[in-house]
């Protein structure tokens, strides 16, 4: 070895120690001057606890993605429960979903809609009329789309892709619409069933591994204040 690299290296020789490559190389090196019969056991305990390393340092990151995915979600619907609040009437609150309300919580459609269709008429306060976002269907459709025939309807809140049939609820959109968060609301003593659709053009934004808790605090505000107007 050269002289002068020598001296260099002796004066910086816990640098070497701060280097993970540098000392990688150097067992590796000596690894190799032992020869195939003989196996340094600090080697394979460095390699395996470099392994373990890696995966605590993979686990932390999605630990920290995943709190901050909540957080986001959590300001996201009260952002949402608040813009709702501000509402002057049932129209009003219909209208804003499809606004400001889907811009908060990052979706691209976002539909209500009611069973009973003559129950609805006949609870709207004198002078108003149901706004054209505002979707009616008849008995039984929330439970049946929400379950897809496959639990009874015992589901409130369900995560998942799109479904087929999904045009019923989005008509022409659900061409391009990838996955939902589906709410069965009960308004007023469960006399008025409906439902709270959002869906989005990304496959990952409503998975069955999420949590419900966000949608079911939003669906059970949106119940009150819809119930306000409706009854």
């Amino acid at each position: 070895m050269d002289n002068k690299l020598r001296e260099e290296i002796l004066m910086q020789a816990h640098e070497i120690l701060n280097d993970e490559i540098l000392l990688r190389a150097l067992i590796e090196a000596s690894d190799k001057n032992l020869g195939n019969k003989i196996v340094d056991l600090r080697s394979v305990a460095l390699q395996k606890m470099d392994g373990e390393l890696k995966k605590l340092k993979r686990s932390n990151q999605q630990v920290i993605a995943t709190a901050y995915e909540n957080l986001v979600g959590m300001k996201q619907v009260h952002q949402a429960v608040l813009k709702s609040l501000e509402q002057n009437n049932f129209n009003e609150f219909v209208k804003n979903l499809n606004t400001e309300v889907c811009e908060i919580l990052k979706v691209d459609c976002i539909r209500l809609g009611f069973e009973t269709h003559s129950l609805l008429e006949n609870n709207l306060k004198p002078g108003e009329k149901l706004v054209k976002l505002q979707d009616v269907f008849p008995a039984n459709f929330v439970d049946t789309y929400i379950s897809q025939g496959k639990n009874n309807g015992k589901d409130d809140i369900v995560l998942r892709p799109t479904p087929k049939g999904s045009e019923q609820l989005y008509g022409k959109l659900s061409k391009n619409l990838k996955s939902e968060g589906c709410i069965k609301l009960r308004i007023g003593s469960e006399n008025i069933i409906g439902i709270l659709a959002l869906a989005s053009k990304e496959k990952e934004k409503f998975t069955a591994k999420q949590g419900i808790e966000l949608l079911k605090f939003m669906g059970s505000v949106f119940e009150l204040r819809i119930s306000h107007w409706l009854n």
